[in-house]
């Protein structure tokens, strides 16, 4: 190692522990939790309620000999599937588009593959602010045109759910509380108070149930088959459940 080279990994090591000495790493300067005696607890809150919302996935699936009737048709649907939504009470800001395809169709012979017609999938994510309706919403956008619905998911509104986030950290410091006092007694000490808190966030699961209504389609037949009105099914939404998780820190004496 030359000279210069020496004197530079002199100087960073040097730059290096004066930051580490004043974040306070070591020295007199050490933050005074750690010359603390401290019982560290964690604890898990969780809130359970029932949805206010929900947001239903479902497609208008059309086929045609070329690609131009299949969108055509597809267009035709569309508009009065969304028709149907708004007639319900479902405002335009909360039915959105989510996808739009358009594939060709093949099938497999002695001469090889041959082209059938073309498939259009356009997609659509419906926002359910009422979830009292969403029975007969189904039942009105089946009946529309809406030839495959893959789920719904069972939420709640971003007030509500910030409310519970509240309610389930407040669980969670609640539980912490009761272990660090239970930590005390078997060590035969004394809680003097938190000196830290923390926590890790919150997490939100909602309830999906899936549908699994999907129109069939023959790939060697083009053809769009009628689907057919279905009575509005009866859905009982499960609950959702918000958590949080906080960690603590007591001095004890």
């Amino acid at each position: 190692m030359n000279n210069r080279t020496r004197w530079i990994t002199v100087f960073l090591l040097a730059v290096l522990m004066i930051g580490l000495a004043s974040a306070g790493f070591w020295g007199s300067d050490a933050p005074e939790v750690l010359h603390k005696k401290v019982i560290t607890v964690s604890g898990y809150g969780t809130v359970d309620t029932h949805p206010d919302e929900a947001v239903l996935r479902l497609a208008v699936v059309t086929q045609a000999v070329d690609a131009k009737n299949a969108s055509d048709e597809n267009v035709e649907e569309m508009d009065a599937v969304l028709a149907a939504l708004y007639e319900i009470g479902i405002s335009e800001d909360d039915a959105v588009t989510s996808g739009y395809r358009v594939w060709p169709q093949y099938s497999w012979g002695d001469d090889g593959r041959q082209l059938t017609g073309f498939q259009v999938r356009n997609s659509l994510t419906v926002t359910v602010r009422d979830i009292e309706k969403i029975g007969d919403m189904i039942d009105a956008v089946i009946g529309a045109g809406a030839n495959e619905i893959s789920d719904v998911t069972f939420t709640v509104s971003d007030d509500r759910q910030a409310e519970l986030r509240d309610e389930a950290i407040a669980d969670a410091v609640k539980k912490a509380k009761a272990d660090a006092a239970s930590v005390a007694r078997a060590m035969d000490v004394a809680i003097v108070g938190p000196v830290e808190i923390s926590t890790t966030g919150s997490q939100f699961s909602p309830y999906r149930m899936y549908m699994g209504y999907e129109a069939v389609y023959d790939m060697a037949m083009p053809v769009v088959p009628e689907v057919a009105k279905a009575a509005g099914p009866q859905i009982q939404p499960g609950d959702v459940t918000v958590s949080a998780q906080v960690t603590v820190v007591y001095e004890f004496g």
